[in-house]
């Protein structure tokens, strides 16, 4: 279903403001909890609708006289909770509520692996009382301070931890129930959000593309996982570094050079041999551009003769000049063209081989299960 997205503003937002003096809730608890009763009665009586944008976090905060980064905090809880959607280069949208309350839809951010640890802080350290300053279990775990808050509200959510007044009439967080880290599923908790969109990336792949298509760009494929450039990047780079995705400058993008499925099956392989195979180094495009320059010399070229510019070699090959550079370098180490300066200079044949082998597709394995192959014994 396709919503309008209509811009509310402050004159849309409820006249009754958050009593932040008497609530024993933290601001950012209490302003999420303003958020969702607005958005809720709000929606019943069709004053906003699914899909209006809500007004920037400064333009809230400075309405609510709070930090902007407490207005962020209430804003995460809210989607959290499925009120709220935030998109980029939009803003934050009224979500198509299910009414599950109970399901949180980031289960795999740094908050949720924050949490894990901040339970597990607070068994080790044998706490039953009064919680340390967020800022200290931040040091301690080696995350922010803001995480660790975010982290403590949701133990607050889950019945773990609980606001009291102290002796002062400060509020005090309080343990109130001891987790029991050992029934956490830690795979699942220490999944970060990038390695979800990893997995969410590696099955678009899988349905969507095939070996040798181009994946889509990074923007692209942020609207379609619904995640930040930053994570579809970071996503992109484990899939590189797992030999399914190849990137290169300019107009060429990521192309993709092995299945997901490929890659589990051939990674033990990769462990037992120091080259690359045939298959896979064919996709070294400056290696597959030599030689096709070297056939289109002794097809087409005398010694002496001009080669075209790098620039209309580019669009001959639909590579990139920096493709072509690398593959003319190979050629002029192997003594076929030469580089001159100048006004009139360029590429030029200076020699024209008989014959070559196609030894860019050769490749020598030392596996044991070819040893008896490239062994004398």
């Amino acid at each position: 279903m396709i919503f309008k997205n209509n811009k509310l503003t402050v004159n849309d937002l409820p006249k009754q403001l958050p009593d932040f003096k008497n609530s024993e809730l933290p601001k950012d608890r209490l302003t999420e909890k303003w958020l969702t009763d607005w958005i809720v009665n709000s929606i019943k009586a069709k004053r906003i609708n699914v899909g209006d944008i809500l007004p920037k976090k400064n333009v809230i905060a400075q309405y609510l006289g709070i930090s902007v980064g407490t207005v962020q905090n209430a804003i995460r809880y809210t989607e959290d909770k499925g009120y709220l959607q935030s998109k980029q280069r939009t803003g934050t949208l009224v979500a198509e509520f299910s009414g599950h309350t109970d399901v949180i839809k980031k289960q795999t951010s740094k908050r949720d692996v924050t949490v894990f640890k901040v339970k597990k802080y607070i068994v080790e350290n044998g706490i039953d009382s009064v919680m340390p300053p967020a800022s200290e279990i931040a040091k301690s775990i080696n995350v922010s301070t803001n995480t660790v808050r975010l982290a403590y509200l949701n133990l607050c959510d889950t019945g773990y931890l609980k606001y009291t007044s102290g002796k002062s009439g400060k509020k005090v967080l309080k343990v109130v129930n001891i987790p029991d880290v050992s029934t956490d599923n830690k795979a699942q908790i220490s999944k970060s959000l990038v390695d979800k969109t990893t997995e969410d990336l590696s099955n678009f792949i899988t349905k969507n593309l095939k070996k040798g298509d181009k994946l889509h760009t990074r923007a692209e494929l942020a609207k379609l996982l619904e995640v930040s450039i930053k994570t579809v990047h970071d996503a992109v780079n484990i899939l590189e570094a797992k030999g399914i995705l190849l990137s290169r400058r300019g107009r060429y993008g990521t192309v993709i050079v092995k299945m997901p499925e490929e890659a589990e099956i051939f990674q033990p392989m990769k462990e037992r041999s120091i080259f690359a195979k045939a298959e896979d180094a064919a996709f070294y495009r400056w290696e597959k551009i030599e030689n096709k320059i070297l056939d289109m010399i002794k097809t087409e070229y005398e010694a002496g003769m001009k080669l075209p510019s790098m620039e209309e070699l580019s669009e001959k090959f639909d590579v990139s000049t920096n493709t072509i550079r690398k593959a003319l370098k190979i050629l002029s180490e192997k003594g076929i063209v030469d580089f001159e300066r100048g006004r009139y200079g360029g590429t030029f044949v200076i020699d024209i081989p008989e014959s070559t082998e196609n030894s860019v597709y050769e490749w020598l394995a030392v596996t044991h299960d070819f040893a008896p192959m490239t062994s004398g014994n």
